[in-house]
């Protein structure tokens, strides 16, 4: 394993924000090897012991994965009123995997969940850019003129949605099946689209989450990202944010 500079390792280990961290550091109570560390240092999880107060920080192990979710199940951890939630489909053997945000209820596909908070934080913010891709079936059949507004963006709360990719995989003569990809994540985003020029969305399921694929599963399903996979995704982000650094696999 590479090096990591020292306050995303101390992150790493699941207990402190990177910025509580560097408070740590420039108080004393970080020490690498013994030594006192410092903020410019880079530490070999697998070779250096760094302790705060005297204790040793170990890193979580980072897990990433793909989950197919199904129809009328929340994306969160938990539910006061005892609703479905994607964490009952969640293998015990990965503590501490969130969902990187969310679909609707009575949506259904593709959700990514990792403990990595760089990762997850990159995919879920729109500035960088991470496509997503939805299978939406829509009524009446839509005309061009609507699908060009959706297009160019939508005013929803004040502001202008970004442009959205919009591709027709069907047309039937009551409805039409689009293929839709957007930079965002406003909350209830299609729907409120497809609803601001007169259609109604009958069913919505997420295929693609920055180039990894639901292709192959099954409702339900839960898998780990290929280390390509993985990989792909950091470079995805790093196009955007030259500070976003993975230098650890």
């Amino acid at each position: 394993m590479a090096g990591l500079r020292i306050n995303r390792f101390i992150a790493s280990t699941g207990s402190l924000s990177r910025r509580k961290a560097d408070d740590l550091i420039k108080g004393g109570r970080i020490t690498i090897n013994g030594q006192g560390a410092r903020l410019s240092d880079i530490v070999d999880p697998d070779r250096d012991v760094v302790k705060l107060d005297g204790r040793i920080l170990d890193p979580l192990k980072n897990y990433y994965l793909a989950m197919f979710k199904p129809k009328n199940m929340l994306t969160t951890l938990h539910d006061p009123q005892g609703r479905p939630c994607v964490k009952d489909l969640i293998p015990k053997r990965y503590a501490g995997v969130f969902p990187v945000g969310r679909l609707d209820f009575d949506a259904e596909g593709l959700i990514l969940l990792t403990n990595d908070g760089d990762l997850a934080h990159g995919l879920h913010h729109p500035s960088f850019d991470i496509p997503k891709i939805y299978l939406v079936n829509v009524r009446p059949s839509p005309q061009e003129e609507s699908l060009e507004k959706m297009v160019r963006g939508i005013v929803l709360d004040g502001k202008k949605t970004r442009p959205a990719k919009i591709e027709v995989i069907h047309r039937g003569k009551d409805d039409a099946v689009l293929a839709i990809t957007l930079m965002q994540g406003v909350k209830n985003q299609i729907k409120r689209m497809a609803s601001s020029v007169g259609l109604r969305v009958a069913s919505l399921k997420r295929i693609s989450v920055g180039g990894i694929k639901l292709k192959g599963m099954s409702p339900g399903q839960v898998r780990e990202l290929s280390a390509s996979e993985v990989a792909a995704l950091y470079k995805m982000l790093k196009k955007h944010n030259k500070n976003l650094d993975k230098s650890s696999d």
